[in-house]
């Protein structure tokens, strides 16, 4: 896909929260819609009293992706910019239309989890991987990511997941032609690690999937991640971009990604569930 980006800029549309559930205690978002080939962020506030537990993101798409005002959201990071506000930053690859941009917070009460961050270079059309390992007596119970996304970067998501239970890995793939820096953010406490629960869904060329991950009974979601495996080389590779990452309930994750490329891929949603 070819994509051209502009100056930066944003436009507040929305802010919503819903009803209180179990698992977490609410759920809190907001969003923008970023002007044509621009770049901006959002961010969804959890209501007085929570924290962010973990978050996720929606960015508008339509295929086909390079069609007359068709908008299509690239996502370029998500995290915690304070206890209780989750952010999230894209670029409109659309070069004729704006193109919405969401943030969705899950909310929690109780103690905040602590940091841990790790940054890693990534050279001009590369993959670039990056790992944050949480304090001793403490495992990851959330994970967030910040890339060099400007008018000069853009990069495509491949895998969001927890390696270990105290490790939070980042994989972007550059497809700018300059150098960027991507930062693997991870949320961590005391407690049992979550255990991993996945599903797959096989994309062919030119196709949209989503892949659901649901939590066994007797457990809720904690967080979730994804995969968006491209094999191939060339014109004739698989090419998968997730645009879409959010908790349908609290015991299901949903990812969601369009196969941009000439062969078939696998999109894979991880829920992590306690």
């Amino acid at each position: 896909m070819r994509i051209v980006a502009v100056a930066s800029t944003a436009i507040i549309v929305s802010v919503a929260l819903a009803a209180p559930v179990v698992a977490f205690a609410s759920r809190a978002t907001r969003a923008v819609v970023l002007r044509k080939l621009s770049s901006g962020s959002v961010t969804a506030t959890c209501p007085k009293g929570e924290h962010v537990a973990f978050g996720g993101l929606v960015g508008e798409f339509k295929a086909p992706p390079n069609a007359p005002r068709h908008p299509v959201v690239f996502a370029e990071g998500m995290r915690r910019t304070a206890p209780d506000r989750w952010t999230v930053s894209g670029q409109n690859g659309a070069p004729d239309t704006g193109s919405r941009l969401t943030a969705v917070a899950y909310c929690a009460r109780g103690a905040v989890p602590v940091t841990a961050s790790n940054t890693v270079a990534v050279a001009a059309h590369r993959n670039g991987s990056v790992t944050a390992t949480c304090p001793a007596g403490t495992v990851v119970v959330g994970g967030g990511f910040d890339s060099g996304a400007s008018p000069q970067h853009l990069e495509l998501m491949v895998r969001l997941d927890r390696p270990t239970s105290v490790q939070w890995r980042v994989v972007l793939r550059n497809i700018a032609a300059t150098a960027t820096k991507i930062t693997a953010l991870a949320y961590c406490a005391a407690g049992p690690a979550p255990t991993v629960h996945t599903a797959t869904v096989k994309m062919g060329k030119n196709k949209g999937g989503t892949a659901r991950a649901s939590c066994p009974a007797n457990t809720s979601l904690v967080f979730g991640g994804l995969i968006a495996n491209s094999p191939g080389a060339g014109h004739q590779a698989a090419d998968l971009e997730a645009f879409s990452w959010t908790a349908s309930s609290t015991k299901q994750w949903v990812v969601t990604a369009f196969n941009d490329g000439g062969s078939s891929g696998n999109l894979e949603a991880l829920a992590y569930c306690r």
